[in-house]
């Protein structure tokens, strides 16, 4: 009797540790890569440089022409010649696609925090719950199909970038201004490149901070939770150092819409999001990134517009009179 017992346990356990396998499996097991849903920048020239700066990219939905106009004819007027790169349309995105861009929530990650998954049975309506069902797929909590098409843009940037062996590239968004002579930035590469080294920067922001609405400076000085990443040390967000008269050192920002990025920081990037996929906003999720080495200016050289038009949160497009 006491040998069946014993048998009888091991089954159990067996059987269990099975059905764990299986779980994991169906977790591991594997949504497409995310890499599958990026764009290809097409029919691009030489004339999209200036220097120190191999290309200049500029991100642009298909339905908002006039926010290229508007954004780019600043740059001309200084003789530079930004490529329109057509942006992702995260609100176009096939609703089962979601399922493959975002984290698979697994049994060795942390739950327990609000988050934001599209059931392809609700036909891409949001549904916002707590992050705990293994093998769902989230989201940070209220994250907008337009905000996973600009993550996913700007991942699109960056492999192109990459995959075309760029050195030092510049990445912008549709809502920038021009504030001083753009062509300061190819100075301002080389002085930095002389203070910290070519190998100690990886991402230059054209100006000091983001802007609020009122166009006050935001700081950032934190990092967002993901379910499956922990940053190693948490105070390097908190860095606000400037380290010349240009030059500021910092451990987060929020703000992408116009960054110096070098090909290093490519790949950094790139790196994080194979591994990692889509969780946060973009400029929640670079700043996670390991060892990622983030500087801005101290003096504003081109950023953004206050209170500019944004598709967001809503495809504010379709609203726009044909």
């Amino acid at each position: 009797m006491q040998f069946f017992f014993r048998c009888f346990s091991f089954q159990v356990r067996l059987a269990a540790n099975f059905s764990i396998y299986l779980g994991l499996l169906s977790v591991c097991s594997l949504h497409a890569d995310l890499f599958d849903f990026l764009k290809k920048a097409e029919n691009k020239s030489d004339r999209h440089s200036m220097r120190n700066i191999d290309f200049i990219y500029m991100i642009n939905l298909d339905q908002r022409p006039e926010k290229f106009l508007i954004s780019s004819h600043f740059l001309i007027l200084y003789s530079i010649y930004p490529y329109r790169f057509s942006a992702v349309n995260g609100w176009e995105l096939p609703i089962e696609s979601l399922v493959d861009i975002g984290v698979k929530y697994g049994p060795w990650m942390t739950g327990g925090h609000w988050g934001t998954c599209y059931p392809p049975e609700q036909k891409g309506e949001p549904q916002h719950e707590i992050i705990e069902e293994v093998g769902k797929t989230y989201f940070s909590h209220c994250m907008s199909r337009g905000a996973i098409g600009i993550v996913l843009s700007h991942l699109s940037v960056l492999k192109d970038a990459y995959d075309s062996g760029y050195q030092t590239i510049w990445v912008m968004e549709d809502d920038v201004e021009v504030i001083r002579n753009p062509h300061l930035l190819s100075d301002l590469i080389e002085e930095l490149d002389q203070l910290v080294t070519p190998e100690g920067w990886d991402i230059l922001f054209t100006d000091r901070d983001t802007k609020s609405q009122a166009g006050q400076y935001v700081a950032c000085t934190a990092f967002a939770w993901r379910p499956n990443f922990d940053p190693a040390n948490p105070s390097q967000f908190t860095i606000q150092k400037e380290i010349d008269a240009n030059f500021r050192k910092i451990g987060a920002r929020y703000g992408a819409y116009s960054m110096i990025v070098r090909r290093s920081g490519m790949k950094k990037i790139l790196d994080f999001f194979k591994r990692y996929q889509l969780f946060l906003p973009f400029d929640m999720e670079y700043t996670l990134v390991p060892n990622i080495k983030l500087f801005t200016v101290t003096s504003d050289v081109v950023s953004t517009i206050p209170q500019a038009l944004s598709d967001n949160g809503a495809p504010n497009y379709k609203n726009i009179p044909k």
